[in-house]
Formats: C-alpha cells, structure tokens, sequence
C-alpha cells in the first residue's frame, strides 16, 4: 500500500488537463531555430547595456559573474525540469508537480503579474527612441500615453495572429538585432582606426574589478556592486520560450529533448556575447558618459559611423522593442490560458480563436497594460505639476521594470526550488530524465538561490536612475513588490479553493 506522502505525489504528478488539451488543439510548430530566436528577444534587452556600462569596464566582469552564477543555474535546472516536464506553462506545470495547486498558482502569479508591466515597458522603449531621434516629438506626456496605448492594441492584434506568421516576425526580427550588434561593433572599430582613443581603460586590472565598501556590506552603496542586481536579473526569461512547449514540433521525445537542449546551450551563449559587444563598444567610444541613456546605443553608431547608419540601427531595434511586446503577451498568455483549462481561473481564460491562439488572454492582459499607460501617462501628470516629460518617461519606465523584475525574480526562484523538491520526493523520475547528475541540480540550484536572492536585495536598495533616491526607491520598489506577494498568496487561495469546488461539483459516473 502507499503512504499517504506517496499518495500525494503521485497526485501531484498526474497529468494536468491543459497537458493534454493543449497538444490536442493546437499547432505543433515550434523548431530549434524558433525557440533560439524566441530566447533570444527576450533575453538580450539592448537597453539593458547602458546600465553596465556605468561600472565602466567592469561592466564587464558584471556581465559575466551574472551568467555564471544566475544564467548558468537558470539553463541548467530548466534544461532539466523541461525535459522532464516539457508541457505548455513551463514555470506553472513544474511548480504544480512539485508542490501542488496552491504554489502552482502562487508561482504562475508571481511571474505573471509584471507581464502588463513588461508590456508598458518594452512600448515606453518604442517612446524613449522615438524622442531620442527628434526631442520634439511626444513631449506631453498624454501624446506619450496615447501611443502607448495604441502600440500596445497593434502588438495584442499581431500576437494572435497565427502563431507561424508571428514566429517567422520574431526570426527576422531578430536577424535585425543581430545586424544592430555587428554594426556597433563596427562602429568602435572605425573609432579606434581613425585614430581616436579609448574612452576607457581597459588596460588597469583594478577596472574591471567588482568593489564595495565597507567590506563588510556589498548593500551599502559604496564602490560598484550596487549594479550586481540590475546587470544579473536582465538574464530573467530563461524559461519563458517553454511556456510554449506543448506548441513543439512531435516527432518523438528525443526530437523535444534535441529542441530544448540546444536552444538552452545556444541562446545564452548568443545573449551573453551580444550583451559583452554591446558593452565594450559603448565604453571605447563614450566611456561611461552612455551610462544610464537608453538611446547610448544609437548614438556611439551616430559618432563613429553616421547619422544614416544611426537612424538604420534605431528602425532595427524599434523593430526589436515592438516584437518583444508581442513575444511578451503571447508567451505569457499561455500561462493564463493553462490556468483557465485546469480550472485555477475562469474558463474564459483558455478561449482560442481560429488561428488557435488564447485571444481572451490576450486581451485581459492588453487590457491590464493600457490602464497602466493611462493611469501613468495621464492620470498621473494632472496631479504632477511642472514635471519634466523626459524625466517622466523615466521614471515610469525604471520604476515599472523594477518593480515587475523584482516579482518575475522571485517568480523564477520557484525554478529552483522545484528541482530541490523534485529531487527529494520523485528522484527516480529526476533519474529517468537525468541529464545532469543530482549533486549537479542541487548545486546549481543553490548557487541559484542565492545570487537570485542577492539580485533582489541589491535591486531594492540600490536606484537603478540617478532621478529616483535610494531611499525613496526602497519604499516604492520594496512597497510594490511586498504588495505583489501579498496579491498573489491571496489570489492563490481563492483560486485552489475555487477548482476544489468545481472538482466536487462536477457530476462523477
């Protein structure tokens, strides 16, 4: 007979209805080339450059340490629970087989909820540029709200169209980002052979170094480390492309291992060396002057190659910015749509239109996205007097990234925690699937742990914009995350309890 602990895990492993029902009803089309290219718009964020380049060269070295003691852990514990798990949700399926229907749900909230942020965020990017190219252009900050508004409807319209044509919008879209990163490159290089210096020194080891003072407290500000938290969680989205698993080309089990296996070594490779480029370049023609300035990249290609080369690579990244919107909406739509058919939300959640794609998601979360343009753009402003446009633009901007990657950060912990759960009450299934060794998952998942926890704490008492105090940050940033939490233990209990009451109403043969 089993215990009763057997008893729940073998529950908890059973096969959710959105497994199942996913695969049944639509498109299995995803390749090795399509989830690369998916990883890749979400992970490598060129507007996360400027903020390494503030620790001049040893932005550098922040970019490294990050990919090895976060990226690495995020590959290898996804590599694994994909592989193991490899069903439409990612994140919301394993959470739901290590722990159950209440941290499943918890979870899911918790790396759900930045998505309208995620959204905003990315379209106030398409802003920020397009100012960037004429400081005319949207300066109240209703006309900035308006577009906003409307990049964010175009981008929900595009994300359900079929799910073939958007990804083939993603793989050129990307093949654009790729050019943007070789043109800058090129642009430091005609920099330095024309004859003009540096505009850092890469020669003095103590430069590329990782400080702070006192010793004793890498959180008190002093020295560099305070762009630990900011430089590591821009490698946050590891998984995401696996929230479209069940969408994987079928062939056969060892076909889907083959998928995920090589865009998890691939991708973070690309991102890693895309973000090392991007970074280098900017500090040899600016030095740390790009620092903070999203539009640093368009300039340092302005200065050594030409306002027409500048003005090709800024269409190429708005191009970027507008397909990781849609990426955004549609990935996360999939958890919505999951929760829908496993009853953790309304059923209306799981509605597909006729190119088979969760359009009520879609929509509720475009929804979420638009009252937040609205209440940040306009609503905000009429009580703001005398507040600069730009430095509203930014302040939005950083705030709302921040606060969504704080609770995306410790929505992705749960990765972590998953595969130390799973070790220890399913180890023969971690066994079957094994494509690390134990000692290798728990290690990973440790280190894991705690860089990520380090990422959160640096990212809540350290600004990431000299326009918002430190101070000041704590409480908005540590207020919303706090609340964010709250939100989604509150939401989690609701909905457990709701699907229990369905299960026992629904009629039994």
């Amino acid at each position: 007979m089993q215990s009763i602990q057997e008893e729940q895990v073998a529950a908890r492993l059973a096969p959710l209805p959105s497994e199942t029902y996913v695969e049944k009803t639509m498109p299995q089309i995803l390749s090795k080339r399509d989830m690369l290219f998916t990883f890749v718009v979400i992970i490598f964020f060129i507007t996360n450059v400027p903020n390494a380049v503030a620790g001049g060269a040893a932005g550098i070295t922040f970019w490294i340490a990050g990919a090895l003691t976060f990226l690495l852990p995020c590959v290898i514990i996804t590599a694994q629970l994909g592989i193991m798990f490899p069903h439409e949700g990612s994140l919301y399926n394993w959470t739901n087989k290590a722990f159950g229907p209440f941290m499943g749900f918890f979870a899911t909230f918790l790396y759900w909820i930045p998505n309208p942020l995620l959204i905003l965020a990315t379209s106030d990017l398409i802003v920020s540029y397009l100012q960037g190219l004429n400081s005319g252009w949207l300066t109240a900050p209703w006309q900035q709200g308006l577009v906003l508004s409307a990049l964010i409807i175009l981008s929900a319209l595009v994300a359900q169209a079929r799910y073939r044509v958007v990804q083939n919008m993603i793989n050129i879209t990307v093949c654009l980002l790729i050019f943007v990163v070789l043109l800058i490159v090129a642009a430091s290089m005609t920099w330095l052979l024309n004859g003009h210096h540096s505009a850092t020194d890469f020669s003095q080891f103590g430069n590329w170094t990782i400080n702070w003072t006192p010793w004793w407290n890498p959180f008190s500000g002093g020295g560099n480390f305070g762009l630990f938290g900011l430089i590591t969680l821009g490698y946050l989205g590891v998984n995401i492309p696996l929230n479209m698993a069940g969408e994987m080309l079928p062939e056969n089990a060892t076909q889907r291992r083959r998928i995920i296996t090589s865009y998890l070594i691939w991708g973070p490779i690309l991102a890693t060396l895309f973000y090392i480029l991007v970074t280098a370049a900017i500090l040899i023609v600016q030095g740390q002057q790009g620092a903070y300035m999203l539009f640093s990249v368009i300039s340092t290609i302005d200065m050594a190659l030409g306002k027409v080369w500048g003005n090709i690579a800024t269409l190429c990244v708005l191009c970027t910015f507008f397909l990781a919107t849609v990426t955004y909406n549609f990935s996360y739509a999939r958890l919505l749509m999951c929760g829908g058919i496993d009853q953790r939300l309304p059923a209306m959640m799981a509605r597909l239109n006729k190119n088979r794609v969760p359009t009520a998601a879609i929509w509720i979360q475009t929804f979420a996205a638009v009252m937040l343009s609205v209440l940040f753009f306009v609503l905000v402003p009429l009580f703001v007097n005398g507040t600069n446009a730009a430095d509203l633009v930014n302040q939005v901007y950083f705030v709302g990234v921040a606060s969504a990657t704080l609770l995306w950060a410790c929505g992705t912990l749960f990765l972590f925690f998953n595969m130390l759960r799973l070790l220890k009450t399913a180890p023969q299934l971690v066994r079957d699937a094994r494509l690390f060794s134990a000692t290798t998952l728990k290690i990973f998942s440790i280190v894991g742990i705690v860089a990520g926890g380090i990422a959160i704490v640096d990212t809540i008492l350290n600004s990431w914009t000299p326009l918002i105090p430190n101070g000041t940050w704590l409480l908005i940033i540590g207020g919303l995350t706090i609340a964010g939490v709250v939100i989604g233990a509150i939401g989690s209990m609701f909905a457990t309890s709701e699907a229990a009451w369905q299960d026992l109403s629904t009629p039994r043969n």
